[in-house]
């Protein structure tokens, strides 16, 4: 039995799962907001007094690069590095309980109680591939861009060696641009290929990274297709929602221009910005969750399938 599955069909299985799965989305969209969105807010509080105290004293310093601008620069980078390292924890922990839910509707039907949702070891071990995925891919992202970078500057080397600077610069740029794109192409077809690592951990219970590698063996344009249609669907969402924000922004924009300039804390902020925020926030929470969903749903979708063929070749 050959592995396959139908990617337009993936692609399309989150954006079913919300059709009949409702209430558990919206349950889903609480833990979001209180798991992820609060935090990241209670994070960010002590950051907002130092950023409004720099700009507030901007135009009262003519050198930007004066003694007291760049203490203040420095104290608010210092906090600023302190709160990506919380938001490092904050953005894993409520997503893989979000994309645990979705597996689990995928995968174990069955466990519908509490909208299905758990806080065990599944969700433990996707929250240790979350983060291995998530520094890896970073470091590999930089790793792919310096093969071009290094052969550009090869390139424009040999060329002003030969005395043609410009076209030293024109191949240095050619060659350099093709290097990045073949470095991304192959950070993709490795993230392709390690795709299926956050739903196998989910279903085994136990940490599973590059067993996804021997799964997804074949399987990588079937899922290069799957990520396009998503990421069509996805796009169109986008501009519907960028169309509102623009109109919201629109509205209440001018008026928040001429009062904010005037605060002097961050209560002052909050207190005028908090009827928005009221609104904002759980809406930006169903969204958030909408979009893990929909990306989410289609990996488990895929791997039942593959996992499927797997055991009948295994049976047959």
């Amino acid at each position: 039995m050959a592995k396959k599955f139908s990617a337009a069909s993936a692609a399309v299985s989150g954006w079913a799962l919300i059709g009949r799965q409702p209430l558990s989305v919206a349950a889903w969209s609480g833990v979001i907001l209180l798991g992820l969105f609060l935090p990241a807010a209670l994070l960010c509080l002590p950051a907002i007094d130092p950023f409004v105290e720099m700009i507030r004293a901007a135009p009262r310093t003519p050198d930007p690069q004066s003694d007291e601008m760049m203490a203040r620069i420095v104290a608010l980078q210092s906090r600023l590095s302190l709160i990506n390292i919380g938001m490092m924890a904050v953005q894993v922990v409520a997503p893989a309980i979000v994309m645990a839910g979705a597996f689990r509707v995928v995968l174990r039907p069955d466990e519908r109680r509490g909208f299905f949702l758990r806080v065990g070891a599944a969700e433990g071990w996707m929250m240790l591939v979350s983060l291995v995925l998530s520094f890896g891919a970073n470091i590999a992202a930089i790793a792919a861009m310096l093969p071009g970078v290094l052969l550009g500057l090869v390139g424009f080397l040999v060329m002003a060696i030969g005395g043609d600077t410009e076209a030293g610069a024109v191949v240095g740029v050619v060659v350099g641009v093709l290097g990045v794109i073949v470095g991304e192409i192959t950070l993709l077809w490795a993230l392709l290929r390690l795709s299926m690592a956050l739903p196998m951990t989910f279903a085994e219970r136990r940490f599973m990274l590059f067993e996804s590698w021997a799964l997804t063996k074949g399987q990588s344009l079937r899922l290069l297709g799957m990520l396009l249609l998503l990421g069509l669907t996805l796009v169109i969402v986008q501009i519907v929602v960028g169309v509102v924000v623009i109109g919201v922004v629109a509205l209440v924009g001018p008026g928040l221009a001429k009062t904010l300039p005037a605060a002097r804390s961050a209560a002052d902020v909050l207190r005028q910005i908090w009827p928005i925020l009221a609104a904002a926030v759980p809406l930006a929470a169903i969204l958030q969750t909408v979009v893990l969903v929909v990306c989410a749903t289609p990996l488990a979708s895929v791997y039942r399938s593959l996992k499927a063929a797997d055991e009948a070749e295994a049976a047959a």
